[in-house]
């Protein structure tokens, strides 16, 4: 007998297809945005006038990571029974807020994100003085990275409500066992001089 606060409760919880996609859909935009640049400015070094602009992947590195730790996870929650479904459901939150904090940081730190780039390209251990701006792609970028973190905690509670997998992917009957729980085949049968073809035909008919 279900509660009536569980009836509602379930009416609220998505199914695996839409699960699935409020997590890859904003995933695979925010994969998309780590391609664009997230910051602009520029180094007061003599070595380092020209303007420069840094890309997602560039600022960010671990987002792509952590995007593709929330795949595997999401696969796991899928596919798996309930203790692999809580593990994944807890790796794919916390992959995602980490891709969070990443996505803000950069745009809330954009003279340090042109900063790190520019010694990088220099090979130095300090960072210049530079200038710099946050561009909509990095805004866009945060944006994507909340709904991911939304869609991941709400695919996770889902997953409760969650039946297993089909039976289809269940290891057929075993054979009959013997007196002493060996497992029987057709050749004992036969070396017993009794046909096993015979109850068979007697239990189709």
């Amino acid at each position: 007998m279900t509660t009536p606060t569980a009836a509602p409760a379930r009416r609220r919880a998505l199914d695996k297809k839409r699960a699935a996609l409020v997590v890859l859909v904003p995933a695979a935009l925010l994969l998309g945005l780590t391609t664009r640049p997230w910051a602009s400015g520029a180094s007061g070094d003599v070595l380092s006038q020209a303007v420069t602009e840094v890309s997602g992947s560039a600022a960010a590195p671990g987002v792509v990571g952590l995007l593709a730790v929330c795949v595997v996870a999401l696969l796991g929650l899928m596919t798996g029974g309930r203790v692999i479904r809580v593990v994944a459901a807890v790796v794919m939150v916390l992959a995602s807020l980490g891709a969070v904090v990443m996505t803000v940081l950069v745009a809330v730190r954009p003279v340090a994100t042109v900063a790190d780039a520019v010694a990088r390209e220099l090979a130095r251990t300090t960072a210049p003085a530079a200038t710099g701006v946050t561009t909509v792609w990095a805004w866009l970028a945060v944006v994507a990275a909340a709904l991911l973190a939304a869609g991941s905690v709400l695919a996770a509670l889902s997953s409760r409500s969650w039946a297993g997998l089909s039976s289809r992917y269940e290891r057929g009957e075993k054979p009959a066992s013997g007196p002493r729980g060996e497992v029987r085949t057709a050749w004992d049968e036969l070396t017993e001089g009794r046909d096993p073809t015979l109850d068979k035909h007697s239990d189709d008919t």
